[in-house]
């Protein structure tokens, strides 16, 4: 799907979720058919995501902050293995003082050897992180057309408590400020 249409999808997808108005105003507002915005309700299940709202963007950071806790901490609580030789880990046969045979292991200190698994972050463990940081990243400091919407939609609600003819006249506006935003996509 090419990113403009995409756009004019969600944004008809939070028009449609969090606002209390009919698909002919939605599809007028987004500049789509109705038929077009129906058949994206029902592929999209559009209807049970008004039911149980969008997850937040503070619910997004919150599981990605969770994730990355629970990976430092098994990074953390992760046991040091050494890099022991094969051959020191197996016994070896020896004779007492009658001539028995008994096997016994070599006596090693496993810290003289190089830390095979320790509790640091290893190559994949570094890139696991490094995604969820940039997720991360990305969620506090990036503010898309849906967080405008979501500022919009706060502010004319505020307006509209106070003068419902400049609360329309300012949803006009936000309505064509969010059209040149998707244009420049």
């Amino acid at each position: 799907m090419a990113v403009r249409k995409q756009v004019e999808k969600d944004y008809a997808k939070i028009l449609f979720v969090n606002e209390n108005i009919s698909q002919k105003e939605i599809a007028l507002r987004v500049k789509v058919t109705e038929k077009t915005l129906t058949k994206w309700i029902i592929e999209g299940k559009w209807e049970a995501l008004k039911k149980s709202m969008l997850v937040t963007k503070d619910n997004q950071l919150t599981a990605l902050y969770d994730q990355l806790e629970i990976m430092t901490n098994e990074i953390k609580t992760r046991p040091i293995v050494y890099d022991v030789p094969q051959f020191l880990l197996k016994p070896i046969k020896l004779k007492d003082n009658d001539g028995c045979e008994f096997l016994e292991y070599p006596k090693i200190n496993e810290k003289d050897y190089p830390i095979k698994i320790g509790n640091f972050a290893n190559s994949k463990d570094a890139d696991i992180i490094a995604k969820l940081t940039g997720a991360i990243k990305k969620l506090e400091t990036e503010t898309n057309i849906g967080d405008t919407v979501d500022v919009a939609k706060k502010l004319i609600q505020f307006i509209s408590g106070q003068d419902i003819s400049h609360a329309n006249i300012l949803t006009k506006y936000f309505d064509a400020y969010i059209n040149e935003l998707m244009r420049k996509i």
